[in-house]
């Protein structure tokens, strides 16, 4: 009886093991917030469905001139889709006239449930009156959602004094004689310092005004300069040249002291021909195309 009793114990002792050792392998494990680090801008949900696409960025604003954003769509016990695909149109409705901007194809950021995308906005909410509307289309598990119309709010861009416009995006139209256009952002450097910092920037061409394919191969020659201290320059700055890998160009400025900087830049095709913009002289303090940062 006492050998049966202990074998009957043994076994209700392992029973129980497995048991409790299967429900833990059972459990999914929680998900991570891929969203840690970033603040929300607003949240979207097509009527009668049964997701929701947030937009986040590490400022938690749209503004002039380069954005980066990134998206989350949820459920509705807000679990993270990780198989989604999205679209987007960002439209400016100025009454008698609409555009579009240069912008990326949203996609997927490897290994996490979080979608990414950056737009180069034109213009900022209120500039001509003009509106800034958007339009999402979002599918999972293929089935497609759409939203239509919301608008959003894109900001100026200013200078320290929080008046002064600061210039950060141009569209210019080129001087070889065909007339094209194109869009030229910067993108880095967000927070400058004094020394040596990595520049970047995007080129587009405006095809038509909802169409802007990125540009690649072309040539940024850069000349930074200091207004209020007898327009000097700097050295060791590079120029920007297209990096194929990243797809943005990139160079370095080089800020040899704090305060207000403009970044003359000349826009040239593959060949080295001058598209837009100018040297600096004597007689010419900037160019016509150029950026400006001051910190």
């Amino acid at each position: 009886m006492r050998r049966k009793r202990f074998i009957q114990i043994v076994w209700v002792v392992l029973f129980s093991f497995i048991a409790v050792s299967c429900g833990k392998d059972d459990e999914p494990e929680p998900q991570v917030d891929p969203t840690e680090g970033l603040l929300k801008i607003r949240e979207f949900s097509a009527t009668g469905s049964p997701y929701a696409v947030t937009l986040y960025n590490e400022t938690g604003q749209l503004q002039l001139g380069y954005t980066k954003v990134y998206f989350t769509v949820t459920d509705k016990e807000r679990n993270f889709i990780e198989n989604a695909t999205l679209s987007d149109f960002p439209e400016m409705d100025m009454g008698m006239m609409k555009h579009s901007t240069p912008r990326s194809e949203i996609t997927k950021v490897e290994g996490k449930a979080l979608y990414e995308a950056y737009y180069a906005f034109l213009m900022y909410s209120g500039q001509g009156d003009g509106k800034w509307f958007y339009d999402l289309e979002y599918s999972v598990d293929n089935t497609r959602y759409e939203i239509s119309d919301v608008e959003i709010n894109v900001r100026n861009v200013f200078r320290p004094d929080g008046k002064t416009e600061r210039r950060v995006i141009q569209t210019v139209t080129a001087i070889d004689g065909s007339e094209k256009r194109y869009v030229v952002t910067l993108v880095e450097p967000l927070k400058p310092k004094i020394g040596s910092n990595e520049i970047t920037a995007y080129i587009h061409e405006r095809q038509d005004a909802n169409t802007y394919p990125a540009v690649g191969n072309f040539k940024l020659k850069l000349d930074p300069r200091m207004p209020s201290m007898e327009n000097h320059s700097s050295p060791n700055n590079v120029d920007l040249t297209w990096d194929a890998a990243s797809k943005i160009y990139k160079g370095t400025v080089n800020f040899t002291m704090t305060g207000y900087w403009k970044l003359n830049l000349i826009l040239q095709d593959q060949q080295g021909e001058t598209l837009y913009g100018n040297p600096v002289s004597g007689e010419t303090e900037a160019s016509s195309l150029y950026f400006e940062i001051e910190f």
